[in-house]
Parts: structure tokens; sequence; C-alpha cells
């Protein structure tokens, strides 16, 4: 089992959350109450009929769902938690990380906006390229902190 750091020794950096992850964090949060608050319409709209476009949300419903809101979370709250590294910065260069966020993001507004606007299904392919590139992104980040302090002699 690890060891919690100590306050006296351990860098101030470890303790704070990286901007990258209170942003994708707060996103995530935005996306899961508006998938929420379309879902509460949704099932609204089964039992006293609102309008029949309502069920042209329902794309929206499930991509801001499992994207914007447990995909994103599960990113940022990685970014921030899995292991750190000994020496130099502790999640390693900020920049790629930057990326992560922007791509994911432009790419699922780029995917709901192919939901919403007539004519826009060719955003869609583009959308999902950018929040596929930013995952690639993400797994580059993540492979060399997951190892084992004891393989790497650290």
């Amino acid at each position: 089992m690890a060891k919690s750091p100590n306050p006296e020794t351990a860098r101030e950096e470890e303790f704070v959350m990286p901007a990258q992850t209170i942003w994708m964090i707060r996103l995530s949060l935005i996306y899961f109450l508006l998938s929420a608050l379309i879902g509460g319409l949704l099932l609204i709209h089964k039992t006293m009929s609102l309008h029949p476009a309502l069920w042209l949300l329902l794309p929206l419903h499930y991509e801001m769902a499992i994207w914007g809101w447990m995909v994103q979370f599960v990113m940022g709250t990685a970014y921030w938690m899995l292991p750190r590294f000994l020496k130099g910065k502790i999640r390693g260069p900020a920049k790629p990380a930057w990326w992560m966020f922007i791509l994911f993001n432009a790419g699922l507004l780029l995917l709901l906006i192919s939901f919403l606007a007539p004519g826009a299904n060719a955003l869609a392919p583009a959308g999902r390229f950018l929040m596929m590139t930013a995952i690639l992104l993400f797994c580059y980040l993540m492979w060399n902190r997951i190892a084992s302090f004891k393989h790497h002699g650290h």
C-alpha cells in the first residue's frame, strides 16, 4: 500500500488539482446537468405529450451523458489522481493536457451541433475524430505514469 505523502517533504503541486482537471470536471458537471434536464424532459414527454420534436434531443442526451459527463469526468479525475512522476513535473508537461482538454471539448461541441443544425451532419465525423485524438493523447499522457516504482528503480 502506498504511503500517504508527508506534507513536510511532499511537493506542493502534489496537493493541487491541475487546471485541466478543474475545467474537465466543471464541464462534465455542466454536461451532466444538461443531459439530466433533457432526459427529464423526455420522460415527462412520455407521460404527457409536450412536443414531438423533443425526441430529436435523444441523441444529444446520450452524447452529453456518456461523453460530456462520464468520459470527461473520468479523464479529468484520472489526470489528477493517477500515479505521479517522482522527478520533474509530477504529471509531465502541461501543454499536451491542455490540448487533450481543448480537442475533446471542441470535438464534443461539433458532434452536438451536428445533431442540432440541419445539414451539419458532416461535423459529426470531425467531432468524433477530435475526441478520439484527445483520448489517444490522454492515453499517451497516462501510459508512462502507470508503472511500478519497483521496476523503474525509483
